[in-house]
C-alpha cells in the first residue's frame, strides 16, 4: 500500500513559500540592471512581468484543484503526454529551480557580504547549505521557518515603503519612458525571473491541508502581494537613489535604506 504524504501545510503557508519563492534577487539585485534599461519605466515593466504569470497561474491552480498530487509539473505533463515529456518537464523544472536558487544565493551573498565581509561565494555556499539541511529534515519545519521569513521581510519591504516615501525625490521619474517605450516591454521580460517559483508551490499539492481551496487562493494573493510590494520597492528606490548610482549598484535597496534611514535601515534591509 502506498504510504501518503502527511498534509502539514495550510494556507499561510502555501502564501509564504509562494511568496518566498518570489521576492529574491529579482528585487534585490535587478532593479539597477533593468532601470540602466528601462529608467523608470522599469516600474511598469515588473507589472507587466507580473500580468504575464497570470495564464500559468491560473493554468496550476485549476490541476492542483482537479490532481492535488506530489510532483508538480512533471506529475501533470506526465498525466497528459506520457512519462517521457514528463520526465523531460521534471529535469527542465530541476533546471529552472537550480538557475532560480543560484541566483537567490547571489544575491544573498552580496547583501550579506556587506556586513560581514565574507566573500560571496562563501556566503552563497553557506545558505545553499543551510537550506538544503532544513529541507531534509522535514517539509513542516521548513514551511514554518519560511513563514517566519516571509513575514519578516515582508514587514521590512513596509518598513522601507513607508520611511522611503517620504524622500522621493520627483524629478528622479522624468522623462518616465527614458529609454522608449520599447525597452518597457523588453525589459519585461529580463525581469519576468522576478516572478520565478510561484507556481511550484503545486509540487506540495499532496502535503497541503484542503488543496482544492488553499493552493489556488495561496498563490493569487502571493503574486497580488508580491507585484505590489515590487511597484512600490522600485518606486521608492528610484525616487531615492541619483540615477547614475541606481545603474551601477548591485544592492539597490540597500543603498537606497542608506540614503534615509542610515546605516541601521541599511543593514536590517541586508539581513532581510
Amino acid at each position: 500500500m502506498k504510504k501518503e504524504l502527511k498534509k502539514d501545510l495550510n494556507f499561510l503557508d502555501v502564501f509564504c513559500v509562494a511568496t518566498g519563492a518570489m521576492i529574491s534577487s529579482g528585487l534585490f539585485i535587478l532593479p539597477g540592471l533593468a532601470f540602466a534599461k528601462a529608467g523608470p519605466a522599469v516600474i511598469l515593466s515588473y507589472v507587466i512581468a507580473g500580468l504575464f504569470c497570470i495564464p500559468t497561474l491560473l493554468s496550476m491552480a485549476e490541476l492542483t484543484t482537479a490532481m492535488p498530487k506530489a510532483g508538480g509539473d512533471y506529475f501533470y505533463i506526465m498525466r497528459g503526454f506520457g512519462p517521457l515529456l514528463g520526465t523531460v518537464a521534471g529535469f527542465s523544472t530541476w533546471f529552472s529551480l537550480s538557475l532560480k536558487g543560484a541566483f537567490a544565493l547571489i544575491g544573498m551573498g552580496a547583501y550579506l557580504s556587506i556586513i560581514t565581509n565574507m566573500p560571496l561565494h562563501i556566503i552563497a555556499l553557506i545558505c545553499c547549505l543551510f537550506f538544503i539541511i532544513l529541507n531534509l529534515i522535514g517539509v513542516k519545519e521548513a514551511g514554518r521557518l519560511q513563514v517566519f521569513l516571509v513575514l519578516g521581510l515582508i514587514g521590512i519591504l513596509l518598513v522601507y515603503i513607508i520611511w522611503g516615501s517620504k524622500t522621493v525625490n520627483s524629478l528622479n521619474f522624468t522623462p518616465f519612458f527614458s529609454k522608449g517605450l520599447g525597452s518597457m516591454f523588453a525589459t519585461a521580460s529580463f525581469v519576468f525571473i522576478s516572478y520565478g517559483g510561484l507556481t511550484k508551490v503545486a509540487a506540495l499539492a499532496e502535503e497541503t491541508k484542503n488543496p482544492g481551496k488553499n493552493l489556488p487562493l495561496g498563490m493569487i494573493l502571493s503574486i497580488v502581494v508580491t507585484a505590489i510590494l515590487y511597484t512600490a520597492v522600485i518606486f521608492v528606490t528610484i525616487g531615492v537613489l541619483n540615477p547614475t548610482n541606481l545603474t551601477q549598484t548591485l544592492t539597490p535597496i540597500s543603498d537606497g535604506a542608506g540614503v534615509f534611514g542610515g546605516d541601521l535601515l541599511k543593514v536590517v534591509i541586508s539581513i532581510g
